[in-house]
Order: structure tokens, then sequence, then C-alpha cells
């Protein structure tokens, strides 16, 4: 199994989210989320005073699924997710060693 992770622009969640229903994955975590990276923020201003804003809002989403299915979710994610702008995202693909689902105690791919 696989756990990815993808930080993406917060606009793009629910269109990252219909395609990857599409494809067949029947779940994610998603969390509000601030960083910086290439972006490194930028102005504002606000009632004529100029501040910078460090952090930049992203959206984290956390799915795990099987190996099989792992480059298809990170592909289908990353078209979804491009802009072509710098701030895009990032993904990480993580091994899981495993997975429990705790109402019917099913374990790992049958967890999915």
């Amino acid at each position: 199994m696989k756990m990815i992770i993808a930080a993406i622009k917060p606009y793009k969640l629910d269109e990252v989210r219909e395609a990857l229903t599409a494809i067949g994955v029947r779940g994610m975590m998603v969390t509000e989320i601030k960083g910086f990276g290439t972006q490194s923020g930028h102005t504002e201003i606000y009632r004529g005073a100029e501040y910078a804003v460090n952090f930049v809002p992203k959206m984290r989403l956390e799915i795990v699924v099987t190996d099989a299915m792992a480059e298809t979710v990170v592909d289908t994610i990353t078209k979804t997710a491009r802009t072509g702008k710098i701030g895009d995202g990032k993904i990480f693909v993580l091994d899981v060693a495993k997975a429990l689902r705790v109402r019917t105690g099913d374990a790992d791919d049958d967890a999915l």
C-alpha cells in the first residue's frame, strides 16, 4: 500500500476530488494548511498598508491506495492540480506498513 500526500492550491480541491472519485478513489483526508516553498509568500495591501504574507494557504490531501493504483492517483492529481504557475504544490508517496478498518477489523488492502 502507498500513502500519497499532496499539497495543492485550495481552489483546485473540488476538481481534484472529482477526478480521483472518477478513477475509483474511495476516500481521502483533507486538511487546510499553510506553507511556503519556491513561491516564498507574497505581499498584500490591507487598509493602505503593505505587509508580507510568508505562508501561503494550501490543501493537504492524504490518500492510501493499493500499490497498483498509486501511479494512477499521482498522475491524476498532477494533471488536475496543475496550473503551470509557481505554487501548484508537491506530491509525496510513502510506503504504508499496515492499515486497519476499526469498525470491521479488516486489514491492509481490505481496509481500503
